[in-house]
């Protein structure tokens, strides 16, 4: 070989191997440490003192107590003395771009409100969640994009269309869902819905008190044995003890409300550990008409809500919530009236939760939120404080928004807690709920993918030229 040749192939090299190694090195991850919290371990049902935690790139590297931890050299170091750090949080049942105001419909439906509900999600700290059984087409594009890195907000899941029977629920008012008449059309219209890729199913098995046609266990359970089939889960909107114990008999997944007609037996129990059936208890959405009867609506006072929210919205609530304090009177007579059945289903949702918490079976947080006044992410944290009072401790509430949500969506390796090698995901509290369920708001920051989230810009409020 000349040496012309040999200058030239040394040349080659330098100008494409040099400059890769370069550019590798110059890219290299930032290494980043915040040290001083109390950091909530839900896998463990513990929590770490004056934790230290490394973050390298999008990922948490190494976790530890202070007392035994060297920080890395030339770490940037965060003082998060005072505070304390809980994992991401998941939401498994609510609904997003359906609502404007103090309306909701599916003519509100559009991508624009989609991000502005993933937006108030991600604010909240809820870093997944699934919107549950009425998503059109602007829904697949959105999570396209999300998917791709293109748009931000929390990561949603979605249910695209759920099932019901023919001439039975109609969700939101809605009627075009999917409505099988028999157990071969179901599995024919599963086969259709997961052309779109949707990640769980939903169904609606509920004939409000026999008023309406309800899915025959035939349909449900071929339902459910399709999606299965395709390693899709199934959740069920569902209300009575017996349907409850037939859909697990049809292994359903996960119950996306409390059973409110009956206190759940010994054999309920034994199907749902059987069948390995999650239960989101959704008693946020069970008591949020009590909420103005018994003028119980601090929440109204969340510095939050006027950041996402239309200022209108809130004025007619707060008018609400000072009409029914002026004039208690007017309480009691709804209490008395349309509110009583609601009193007494809320009351039994509390009962069963705190049985099927006591027997073992995994809660997950699921809301119903995103309809008017069911604030996105703020209603989570509720859910978190109803559990609480439903029996659950403040470290099992915490457990629910984060490792048990994360384990139904198979997530569970990356995200739902804080350890080495999982997604720097994570909420930085003021004070310790723990101590007082209620901190969980508190909110000083909040993490996703490694880096801080830019809270004050998650806002998007509908202009008014949408419709």
């Amino acid at each position: 070989m000349n040496l012309w040749r040999i200058a030239t192939i040394f040349v080659f090299w330098l100008s494409v191997v040099i400059p890769s190694h370069a550019q590798q090195v110059g890219t290299s991850s930032p290494v980043t440490v915040i040290q001083g919290a109390t950091l909530i371990d839900p896998v463990a049902g513990t929590s770490i003192p004056d934790s230290v935690i490394v973050i390298e790139g999008q990922n948490i590297k190494q976790i530890g107590n202070a007392n035994n931890f060297k920080v890395p050299t030339g770490a940037r170091v965060i003082d998060a003395t005072g505070k304390t750090i809980l994992p991401g949080m998941f939401s498994l049942h609510g609904h997003v771009g359906r609502s404007e105001g103090l309306e909701s419909g599916q003519q509100f439906y559009n991508r624009e409100r989609i991000q502005r509900d993933a937006n108030a999600y991600l604010y909240y700290g809820i870093t997944h969640m699934i919107s549950l059984g009425l998503d059109w087409d602007p829904m697949y594009g959105f999570l396209a994009d999300q998917r791709a890195g293109k748009v931000g907000g929390a990561h949603l899941y979605t249910g695209g269309l759920g099932f019901a029977a023919i001439g039975g629920w109609k969700p939101g008012g809605v009627e075009e869902i999917n409505r099988p008449g028999n157990a071969q059309e179901g599995r024919e219209l599963v086969r259709r819905a997961l052309q779109k890729k949707p990640d769980v199913i939903k169904l609606w098995v509920d004939d409000q008190g026999g008023k309406l046609p309800n899915l025959s266990p035939e349909i449900y359970g071929a339902i459910i044995d399709e999606a299965h089939k395709n390693n899709v889960k199934v959740l069920v909107h569902l209300y009575a003890l017996d349907e409850a114990k037939e859909l697990m008999r049809r292994h359903v997944d996960a119950l996306a409300h409390s059973i409110r007609d009956k206190e759940v037996d010994e054999e309920f129990l034994q199907l749902a550990k059987d069948n390995k059936v999650t239960q989101l208890t959704t008693l946020v959405g069970h008591y949020g008409d009590l909420a103005y009867a018994e003028r119980k609506t601090d929440f109204l006072d969340d510095p939050g809500l006027p950041i996402l929210f239309q200022d209108v919205v809130l004025q007619r609530l707060r008018e609400r919530r000072a009409r029914t304090q002026q004039n208690p009177e007017l309480g009691a007579v709804l209490a008395d009236t349309y509110l009583a059945p609601i009193r007494d289903q809320f009351e039994m949702a509390l009962k069963n939760t705190a049985k099927i918490n006591a027997a073992g079976i995994p809660i997950a947080i699921g809301t119903d939120s995103g309809g008017p006044t069911q604030f996105p992410g703020l209603w989570e944290h509720r859910e978190m404080e109803l559990l609480v009072r439903a029996g659950l401790t403040p470290m099992q509430a915490i457990q629910a928004a984060t490792i048990n949500g994360a384990r139904f969506l198979g997530l569970e390796k990356k995200y739902g807690s804080l350890e080495p090698g999982k997604a720097a995901d994570f909420v930085i509290l003021q004070a310790d709920p723990l101590t007082d369920i209620t901190n969980s708001r508190k909110i000083e920051q909040v993490w996703m993918n490694g880096k801080p989230v830019e809270r004050e810009k998650l806002t998007l409020k509908p202009s008014a030229s949408l419709p």
